[in-house]
């Protein structure tokens, strides 16, 4: 009998999600890298207030399947 391997399950990822800034509420779309790996950390400024903060992507299959994005004040 001939054995098939399984294939590793792939998702395609979002490319940009809907956030609210943590100093202004304002909720925006941001981008994120889709080939920047399960977890991603990066600071990118809020287009409304101007302000940094630290953008978290967490797209492990554990996360479901849509990825986990939530924003801190960077500090």
């Amino acid at each position: 009998m001939k054995k098939t391997r399984k294939r590793p399950e792939h998702r395609l990822l979002a490319s940009s999600l809907q956030v609210t800034c943590p100093f202004c509420g304002q909720t925006e779309e941001i981008g994120f890298d889709e080939g920047g790996g399960a977890h991603q950390e990066y600071v990118e400024d809020c287009s409304v207030c101007c302000k940094p903060r630290v953008v978290h992507v967490d797209a492990s299959p554990e996360s479901g399947p849509v990825p986990l994005v939530w924003l801190e004040r960077a500090g």
